[in-house]
């Protein structure tokens, strides 16, 4: 059993995404993704504030704010726009990125050892058609077959992080699958599934809308407003939430994400955790 999976079994876990909130909170509104010591300062100082049962990496964030400082990058990027998923490769193959991301993920799992380490990243489909978009080209150009090589790219990256002390992998989509597309993009994404099942780490997939999965081919876990189908259920809890929305009783079995907004009042936000943590 994963890390991940076996707290969840024990527990109720609460996965916090505060990146926003804690960026502007301690770190002057600007997440230092590109300094290893300031990163770890920063994030450590959050999840002793917060007391997140995961500490996530996402490094979609990680790799944007390389590529904001590599104009030679971009331009090599622009040049693979003839085929869908070239930006995606050749950004995750710049040999500066690929060491910074492993040294960055080594040191926030020395850091922080008790915590569930989880790596986010955009969906093969998402990160191919945003890499696309960011050299040029068209995101609609991320088709199928883009896709499918997205993932394969994907997953070599994951590759470097098989010494990082890795307990999960989540795949974010920007948009709920529909029924048609279900059995497809469950297959495309195999290769990022496969590498994390070979490390041991349990990964999951988030969407903005509940989406029915098969329980043979679901992945471990599953982020979304309500339950997908999966072995474990991660209820993502509303923005109204903030806004003093009750919630409805806690789902057995599940657990819970809530995001942070980042204009948000920190006494507020203590007592918003508290509660969310007492249900």
């Amino acid at each position: 059993m994963a890390r991940l999976t076996e707290v969840a079994a024990q527990r109720r876990l609460l996965w916090i995404d505060h990146t926003d909130y804690s960026a502007r909170l301690l770190a002057q509104g600007q997440a230092p993704w590109l300094d290893t010591a300031a990163c770890v300062a920063w994030l450590r100082q959050a999840q002793g504030l917060l007391r997140p049962d995961v500490l996530a990496l996402p490094l979609a964030e990680v790799a944007t704010a390389w590529l904001e400082r590599q104009p030679g990058l971009q331009a090599a990027m622009a040049e693979k726009t003839r085929r869908g998923h070239g930006p995606l490769k050749e950004l995750l193959a710049a040999e500066g990125l690929r060491a910074h991301a492993a040294g960055l993920a080594v040191a926030l799992r020395g850091a922080m050892p008790g915590a569930v380490f989880a790596l986010v990243l955009p969906s093969p489909r998402d990160w191919a058609a945003q890499a696309l978009q960011r050299a040029g080209g068209t995101a609609d150009a991320a088709d199928e077959d883009a896709v499918d090589a997205a993932a394969a790219v994907m997953a070599e990256f994951l590759r470097l992080f098989a010494q990082a002390g890795v307990d999960a992998v989540l795949l974010h989509e920007s948009r709920a699958w529909t029924a048609d597309e279900v059995d497809l993009l469950l297959e495309l994404y195999q290769p990022v599934a496969n590498v994390a099942r070979h490390y041991g780490w349990d990964w999951g997939l988030q969407w903005p809308e509940a989406v029915a999965l098969p329980p043979a081919q679901a992945p471990q876990f599953t982020l979304a407003p309500g339950a997908c189908g999966a072995a474990l259920n991660g209820l993502t809890v509303p923005d109204a939430f903030w806004q003093g929305q009750a919630l409805p009783a806690a789902e057995a079995g599940s657990f819970d994400m809530v995001r942070i907004p980042a204009d948000a009042h920190p006494e507020s936000v203590l007592a918003q955790l508290a509660a969310l943590r007492e249900r």
